[in-house]
């Protein structure tokens, strides 16, 4: 006759089949995601002093459960069959939980947030969200979402984000949630929680995303989701099959088809050429080509606060761009290729410190690579009604390392020069200080020339009622043009006269003083400056017939 089994045999039984078991149920959480909650399990040792009563008020929903857990386990009525050390499957369906809630930690731009059957309202930092409420953000939004276990989530702009479930074991701090990505992004760094029984599934139109502590992002629009797995294991998943995604792949799945095969994601580029400071807005840097990709992703993620995203940018060219709203501080830039499925790489990540506040004004006068012929320039640019003061430069070279003018307080728009400027190519360059964000940055470096003086008048040769004016030669193609006025100051020129060579005959002008000055004009370039101007005395042509007079008044005397 067949001896029974004693209830200490079927324990040993039952942790023997448990063991064998246990492959099939780490296939169960990542194959088996679509079928009951009860193919997912926590696993509990049994201690000294456990029973059915206290293990039913720690772990289950109510008593009615213990039975289910007898069978589940294989497992007799005796209490004495708890032997400590072994190990009793727990189904996650049948465990008490305590609800949580999950904390708006910071947003950018515009997120709405609406509570379940309520309107929706501007979402703000601090704010609580709970099982049944929907986050949406809009074209430029994002929000940092914080979970009572540590892990995050950020949710990028044109999103909509529903909160199914947010539970923790009471057994453990294992915590369980679940989403709904009806729409756009979302980036979440999950706390490890593979023995606590947590979970963190993201669920989509066409796919279920499921860890148990791992980085990836999901991406859902027009039926189609996209995965990519940074740090540990995700199993992406639907009724048609499941493709698991290590660290370094991702997958495409489009809503009623099986999720493609795993693709390894594109290296991060190189940011070394990136400065660790810009001053001017938007940015645009270009950076070395990634081999493959079709396009490139910029983000600048705040490191004050939670880590928004503050400026989001895409390229076809290898190039990092920003917005020209981004502010002031220290950011985080992210910038990862995209290959031609639209898989979106690895991050390539480093600081950088914006600081264009307040911008600088718009220099006007003189105009960028523009002549500047006057003897004591006056350089302008645009009013600010927020300026405290002015900052001037004027240099030899574009960096300024060495600047000829340092005037860094002028209180009105402009600044005169005191002595002429030698022949040669300037910058200059201002900026703005105000009161309540200091001084800000100088403006691009406008470049000018100052250009040698026109050449100076010989001394003029008069025969009969010609007077002829010469100077020096000019460079092949240059013309000039002759001036001649009664006063010094050319406010009434007698004579203004273009001419292709370096002489002109005129007219014997009428007796008196004369001023005659000249300059060049170059092809292609404004007039250059006068030359230094001449002063003749033109005779009166009488004196000489008067002087033939002179003997024949002697004569007669």
């Amino acid at each position: 006759m067949r001896r029974r089994a004693s209830a200490h045999e079927r324990q040993r039984g039952a942790v023997r089949r448990l063991s064998a078991w246990a492959p099939a149920c780490l296939a169960c959480w990542v194959l088996g995601l679509s079928t009951a909650a009860a193919t997912e399990e926590f696993r509990y040792q049994i201690r000294q002093g456990d029973n059915p009563w206290n293990i039913t008020s720690r772990f289950l929903k109510d008593m009615a459960y213990w039975p289910r857990i007898q069978e589940y386990n294989g497992i007799g009525d005796s209490a004495a069959a708890l032997q400590p050390g072994t190990t009793l499957r727990i189904p996650m369906a049948w465990m008490r939980t305590i609800p949580q809630t999950a904390i708006i930690a910071d947003v950018h731009g515009e997120v709405l947030l609406q509570r379940q059957h309520g309107t929706p309202q501007a979402a703000a930092a601090g704010m609580l969200l709970m099982p049944g409420n929907l986050l949406r953000t809009g074209s430029g939004g994002s929000a940092v979402l914080q979970f009572p276990d540590g892990s995050r989530a950020l949710l990028g702009a044109g999103s909509m984000l529903r909160l199914v479930e947010l539970n923790r074991l009471t057994v453990s701090s294992g915590q369980q949630v679940r989403f709904e990505l009806q729409q756009g992004e979302i980036e979440s760094e999950v706390k490890p929680a593979a023995n606590l029984g947590g979970r963190f599934v993201i669920q989509t139109p066409a796919a279920t995303a499921a860890v148990r502590g791992t980085r990836f992002r999901v991406a859902s629009a027009a039926g189609r989701t996209r995965n990519e797995t940074l740090q540990g294991t995700v199993a992406l998943h639907n009724r048609r099959g499941t493709t698991l995604l290590g660290a370094g792949r991702g997958a495409y799945v489009q809503a009623g088809a099986e999720p493609g095969t795993a693709r390894p994601l594109m290296p991060a580029p190189v940011l070394d050429i990136l400065p660790e400071r810009v001053e001017r807005l938007p940015l645009r840097v270009e950076i070395p080509a990634v081999a493959g990709a079709r396009a490139y992703r910029s983000q600048f993620v705040a490191t004050a606060g939670a880590g928004v995203i503050e400026s989001d940018r895409s390229s076809p060219t290898p190039h990092v761009l920003s917005t020209d709203d981004l502010p002031d501080g220290i950011h985080r830039i992210r910038v990862r290729a995209v290959d031609e499925n639209g898989l979106e790489g690895r991050d390539a990540e480093r600081e950088i410190v914006v600081d264009a506040r307040p911008e600088p004004p718009f220099p006007s006068a003189p105009a960028a690579d523009g002549w500047m012929v006057d003897e004591h320039p006056t350089f302008r640019w645009a009013r600010s009604d927020d300026a405290v003061r002015y900052h001037f430069q004027l240099a030899a070279a574009a960096d300024f390392a060495a600047p000829l003018v340092n005037a860094p307080d002028l209180h009105k728009p402009e600044w005169i020069a005191a002595e002429p400027l030698t022949p040669g190519v300037y910058f200059w360059r201002v900026a703005l200080e105000t009161t309540a964000e200091g001084r800000g940055p100088y403006s691009d470096p406008q470049r000018f020339t100052v250009p040698p003086p026109g050449p100076q008048p010989q001394a003029p040769v008069m025969d009969g009622d010609k007077l002829e004016l010469r100077w020096r030669a000019g460079a092949p193609g240059e013309r000039f043009q002759v001036q001649a006025s009664r006063d010094a100051g050319f406010t009434a020129p007698e004579i203004d006269q273009m001419t292709d060579e370096s002489r002109l005959v005129l007219p014997r002008p009428a007796p008196g003083t004369l001023h005659l000055r000249v300059r060049t004009l170059a092809p292609d370039t404004p007039p250059g400056p006068w030359g230094k101007a001449q002063q003749i005395e033109i005779p009166n042509e009488n004196w000489s017939a008067l002087l033939l007079l002179v003997p024949a008044l002697f004569l007669a005397l």
